[in-house]
């Protein structure tokens, strides 16, 4: 009975051996067949990381010039509100203050015409002798009080 017990031992370690050699098998080939997909996914994704890092390249550098266009057109529309500021000042003083001066010299000879075309009563003084209803005032009244 010892040797039927020593042979289902032995059977029994035998099993677990072939199990064990069964595993180890299976499981290299898993490793294998693992390290396969690993390389064909390192295979197929470089090029794309590749392509990745030649966007990112083309965008840092799409930016950079952006940048730089966008601080060339900062200075030009800054140079073109100078320019206008300039031309405006400039036209004020040479177009918009001898205009002024004109009318003011307008002004003055309007001012002179009137003065010749109104009637000649209006520009004497008044005596009292003429179409006044006030009488002349003596020298000694203004100076009264009381």
């Amino acid at each position: 009975m010892t040797d039927v017990y020593l042979g289902l031992i032995a059977l029994g370690v035998l099993v677990m051996a072939t199990l064990q050699v069964v595993a180890m098998v299976a499981a290299l080939r898993a490793a294998r067949r693992l390290g396969e997909m690993a390389g064909r996914f390192e295979r197929d994704v470089r090029p794309i990381l590749a392509n990745l890092q030649k966007v990112s390249e083309e965008a840092a550098r799409a930016s950079a010039q952006a940048a730089a266009q966008i601080d060339r057109l900062d200075a030009l529309v800054a140079g073109v509100a100078r320019r206008v500021e300039e031309t405006a000042a400039a036209v004020q003083q040479t177009i918009l203050q001898p205009a002024r001066d004109g009318l003011a010299l307008l002004s003055g000879l309007k001012s002179i015409i009137a003065s010749f075309r109104e009637p000649r009563q209006a520009r004497e003084p008044r005596d009292g002798r003429e179409g006044g209803d006030k009488t002349p005032a003596a020298p000694d009244d203004e100076l009264f009080i009381g």
